[in-house]
């Protein structure tokens, strides 16, 4: 694959990549296979026996459930002496019999189970988070994919290219994966979010009131019940989580622009051109606008790419033609209405030298995987996972890549050489502090009374040991009860107070502080030895201050495992 193969991204998924990164991830998996030396028919007998038994199982569940039906209708339609009779001479020894029976499978069950899982182990422990990356690469080897977050390629999107140099107030980093296009780096976040929304509570009150009801015989008093409702609306916490690409180029220094999925998503080629003869009209009225104001939006020759794509709010028309050129744009209309990816669920925004990616798709299943969902007792279904997992990955990741792939110009400007200037004292990048006390137990650093999820923030507090000293701050929210009483009108013509309970949100913090350093190696040498207190990922380690770990040892043992 050379440079040029990437500029008609969606073309290239459709005509090549698609299926050589899916038999290259078959022929990864068969590879790791060979080297467990596990006996694939053997575990496929025992899941067969174990499924089979589980069957079993479930017919004698529902049996027992029946039989207990049964003896209740018996006991209903007879008399009671008789009930009692069949209950006695009947159902108990029946039921008896089957939980024997139900005992017994449950420790056959069990012992199966464990039996599948022994011979699954080998492939089970050859299993690391950081594959689907690494066959990413192989796919595509334009796009580097690195292990953790270079303290070079930190300080160059921050200090050069104007990135946020740790998260936002009210978000933390849950997981992250870097690297460079030709030299432009990138960053794929995924953060938890804290939002204050609109909460609804409900109350309600029941009253009793007399009224009089006039007939023609007379009048008579009816006693009325009558259920009144109220709401309020209160301020609570909704914490979601969002998964995004950042990407830093010097092409078009000074364009900002921002677009999002557009009105013709789905739609097929004859409605797509009447929806531009019909809205073509409006690009030209936006131009005399934009003029009146001081403005310099002129619209471009591709009608069809303008009300597709947006980008209407730029703000330098003559960077914005750098970018995106009759090229760039025949390649962003095969990718916007293309069946092969996932179409126009992109959002697009450009602030000077950083690109922003986010997709709709990225909101669903995550590219960001434990090793436990790789591991598994059952090697067909192993085997399922790994090779549906990383087809998905690799789409998923690729198609927020192709905008991007997509303009020219992106990919023939490569990065000057950049100086790094030390100014990260850290060994690991604020936000790999953030990920990795995002897998602590969320209770050991929150406050006793929080009732709510928390948002981790992160300090660095210098170098002791080999270490980074990290303060952690856990941002969350204690639960106040409280009533509000809202007047509601009944229907005796009074005035009534319904209380409604609603919960008070108030902020609270919880502290500590962990170590953290870069001691490389894989999950299967640390863990090997003795590490069990420890948070590891890709090579990064962190664990509370105070605990006895001498870090230089440990780097070096690491190392002697790498090689």
């Amino acid at each position: 694959m050379n440079q040029t193969d990437l500029l008609e991204p969606s073309k290239l998924y459709r005509l090549q990549l698609k299926d050589q990164h899916h038999e290259r991830v078959e022929k990864f998996f068969d590879e790791l296979v060979k080297k467990s030396g596990i006996d694939i028919s053997a575990n496929q007998a025992t899941c067969k026996r174990l499924y089979a038994k589980q069957a079993e199982k479930e017919k004698l569940e529902k049996k027992l459930g029946n039989l207990a039906w049964l003896a209740f209708l018996f006991g209903v339609l007879c008399l009671v002496i008789v009930g009692i009779f069949l209950f006695i001479f009947v159902y108990r020894p029946k039921k008896k019999n089957i939980q024997e029976m139900l005992a017994k499978i449950d420790e056959e069950i069990k012992k199966l189970h464990s039996e599948a899982w022994e011979q699954m182990d080998p492939l089970n422990a050859l299993f690391n988070d950081e594959m689907p990356a690494k066959l990413f690469q192989q796919s595509v080897p334009l796009i580097q994919m690195d292990r953790n977050f270079d303290r070079t390629k930190y300080e160059m999107l921050v200090n050069k290219y104007g990135m946020w140099g740790s998260s936002m107030e009210n978000r933390s980093v849950l997981n992250l994966q870097t690297g460079s296009i030709l030299g432009n780096p990138f960053v794929f976040f995924k953060d938890k979010v804290m939002k204050m929304v609109p909460h609804t509570y409900v109350g309600t009150k029941v009253i009793t009131y007399t009224r009089r009801v006039y007939t023609k015989e007379g009048s008579y008093t009816v006693v009325e019940t009558q259920t009144l409702r109220a709401t309020v609306t209160k301020p609570k916490p909704e914490y979601s989580e969002e998964t995004y690409l950042v990407y830093g180029n010097e092409a078009a220094p000074h364009l900002e622009f921002s677009r999002g999925p557009s009105e013709m998503n789905g739609m097929d080629e004859k409605q797509r051109e009447k929806y531009v003869r019909k809205n073509e009209g409006n690009l030209s009225k936006l131009a005399e606008k934009a003029m009146a104001k001081g403005g310099t939006y002129t619209p471009l020759g591709n009608s069809l790419f303008e009300l597709s794509f947006g980008g209407l709010n730029r703000n330098n028309e003559v960077e914005y033609r750098l970018l995106f050129t009759p090229l760039a744009q025949k390649a962003m209309i095969d990718l916007l209405f293309s069946d092969q990816g996932f179409g126009d669920d992109f959002y697009f925004k450009k602030d000077k030298y950083i690109n922003i990616i986010e997709s709709l798709h990225m909101r669903g299943r995550s590219i960001f995987m434990d090793i436990a969902d790789f591991r598994g007792f059952d090697y067909d279904k192993v085997r399922e996972f790994f090779l549906d997992f990383n087809d998905y990955y690799f789409k998923a990741i690729y198609f927020d890549f192709a905008p991007l792939l997509s303009i020219p110009l992106y990919q023939q400007y490569k990065p000057k050489e950049y100086i790094y200037k030390n100014t990260v004292k850290s060994q690991i990048t604020p936000f790999e502090h953030e990920m990795l006390v995002n897998l602590f137990n969320p209770k050991e650093f929150a406050d006793k009374s929080s009732i709510t999820d928390i948002i981790y923030r992160t300090s660095y507090n210098g170098e002791k040991g080999g270490a980074d000293q990290v303060h952690v701050v856990a941002e969350s929210f204690r639960g106040e009860d409280r009533v509000e009483l809202v007047p509601v009108m009944g229907g005796d013509g009074r005035l009534h107070n319904v209380p409604v309970p609603w919960i008070e949100y108030i902020g609270v913090t919880g502290e500590g502080d962990i170590q953290t350093a870069n001691v490389g190696g894989n999950e299967i040498a640390f863990r090997a030895l003795g590490n069990q207190n420890t948070i590891y990922r890709r090579g990064l380690i962190a664990l509370q201050s105070g605990l006895n770990v001498d870090i230089k040892s440990l780097k070096s043992q690491m190392a002697k495992e790498e090689n």
